[in-house]
């Protein structure tokens, strides 16, 4: 099969392209800049995929996209250029598939659709968006099911994983950023580490995507994808530490005294224009709950290939030998 992917370069990207080619699949890349991990892509172009030559290119010939390129950071980001990268690009990229004649397409989106909170949520819970990341997946989503509804011969895989991580991930993600913390002797607990956090594991959700492409009818299918069990702050920061060869923390600083020192650094970063590793927003993402039912996969009958604890210090390993 001749495969389109979008974001070919990126974390996801940069997995997706060797195991689509061990399953014989031939794999056109795109993305803004050339790979720099794993292996390459049969053929890769070099483009702004809202650029329609660019587009025309990458279709030719192709029976299937799996379109993960998406403007994704939780700083430094407007809300105008996440609607260009993510919802523009999707229009576009969809709109040139028509074209084409492609109507096989894997969208990579996220849990950010439904929002936080306590409650678990499933694939059929509301939109809920709190950031214009998730806001831009929701649109784009929308642009999926249009494009399904006007073409009975389209077949459209959604996902929506959770904080993706993994060997190769990139240093802006969550799961990096408390692993340098904890390596450098830099991280200090807050909360009680009580906070529920789902994850998505590269190796397992790549898994859990072949897994859904062997029984893909017409239509949008969507699904949540979380490694199970969930974990919370503290076991995930535990398992780190215990990797590490050092012993876990025996305190914490309260939610209520660290959120005040955060915001200053909030003032700093806007004032100097430097991304610093503690901000308000960050802290209260690790001490809220986020809870997402992926067990509609499971009831299909998948199993993830690696366990968490496993998943967590492989992914140590390989970001300490980054170091040395």
């Amino acid at each position: 099969m001749e495969i389109l992917v979008t974001g070919s370069s990126g974390f996801v990207g940069s997995h997706l392209v060797p195991a689509l080619q061990e399953r014989g699949h031939r794999v056109t890349g795109i993305d803004r800049t050339s790979p720099s991990s794993g292996r390459e892509p049969d053929r890769f172009i070099e483009g702004d995929l809202i650029q329609r030559e660019v587009l025309n290119e990458g279709l030719r010939n192709t029976d299937r996209v799996f379109h993960l390129a998406a403007a994704k950071d939780d700083w430094g980001i407007s809300r105008e250029e996440y609607f260009r990268e993510n919802v523009g690009v999707t229009e576009a990229l969809l709109e040139a598939a028509q074209d084409h004649g492609v109507y096989d397409h894997v969208f990579y989106s996220t849990v950010a659709v439904h929002g936080t909170g306590p409650e678990s949520k499933a694939e059929d819970a509301p939109f809920a968006p709190e950031i214009p990341y998730g806001e831009s997946k929701v649109e784009s989503e929308k642009l999926y099911r249009e494009f399904a509804a006007e073409h009975d011969e389209a077949r459209v895989l959604v996902l929506r994983p959770s904080a993706i991580f993994g060997e190769g991930q990139p240093w802006r993600t969550n799961v990096y950023r408390l692993i340098e913390a904890i390596y450098q002797r830099r991280f200090l607990m807050i909360g009680d580490g009580a906070a529920q956090k789902t994850t998505s594991y590269i190796e397992n959700l790549l898994a859990a995507n072949f897994f859904l492409l062997e029984q893909l009818g017409n239509g949008v299918e969507t699904y949540i994808y979380v490694d199970e069990p969930i974990m919370s702050t503290r076991e995930l920061v535990d398992i780190i530490y215990d990797e590490l060869g050092r012993d876990p923390l025996q305190w914490s600083l309260p939610l209520s005294i660290a959120k005040p020192v955060a915001k200053i650094a909030d003032v700093a970063a806007s004032v100097t224009g430097i991304d610093f590793p503690i901000t308000a927003a960050r802290i209260e993402k690790f001490c809220t709950s986020t809870i997402f039912d992926a067990s509609a996969i499971r009831e299909l009958g998948f199993t993830q290939p690696v366990e968490n604890e496993e998943a967590v210090r492989k992914t140590v390993r390989w970001q300490i030998e980054q170091y040395e």
